[in-house]
């Protein structure tokens, strides 16, 4: 006999993979971070979205995110893929997830070098520079912002 406390969803089993990329660059004032305002959603953030079918790899899943919403292409940045994921139960906001489990890889990529500014697509609302502190008074999530804290640290050894 099935448990009647139990709830019966194992579509709700499913995990979406994808990827989250810390930009950042030095600057005489410390680090700079890159951080995304999304336009359908509002959430502040980093680049970041799931991985699709057709990604053979998640740095394939980032660095199509980073050309769908940034317009940088593989070649002028360098990608590393670094040992922080972000582990976490989709809200309300995407409704074909609600309720599944998401599990997002960090990577990270130094821009100090850059020779090009960074823009948005349609797909942000906006793009800003902020420093450390800024990031972290900002952030919607506060798991995301563990996430950050981790990914400084990772930066920075």
């Amino acid at each position: 006999m099935m448990n009647p406390n139990k709830e019966q969803h194992p579509e709700k089993e499913k995990t979406f993979y994808g990827v989250i990329t810390v930009f950042y660059k030095k600057t005489n004032e410390g680090l700079l971070f890159l951080i995304a305002e999304n336009t359908k959603t509002g959430n502040i953030s980093f680049v970041s979205g799931a991985q699709e079918d057709e990604d053979q790899s998640l740095e394939e899943s980032a660095q199509r995110e980073n050309i769908e919403e940034l317009g940088l292409q593989p070649n002028q940045y360098e990608l590393k893929k670094i040992n922080i994921s972000h582990e976490f139960i989709f809200g309300q906001n995407k409704k074909e997830r609600a309720g599944h489990k998401g599990s997002y890889q960090v990577f990270i990529s130094d821009l100090t070098n850059a020779d090009f500014e960074v823009s948005h697509t349609g797909e942000l609302k906006s793009l800003k520079w902020m420093t450390e502190k800024e990031v972290l008074d900002s952030l919607t999530f506060p798991d995301v912002v563990e996430v950050f804290k981790k990914t400084v640290e990772a930066i920075k050894s």
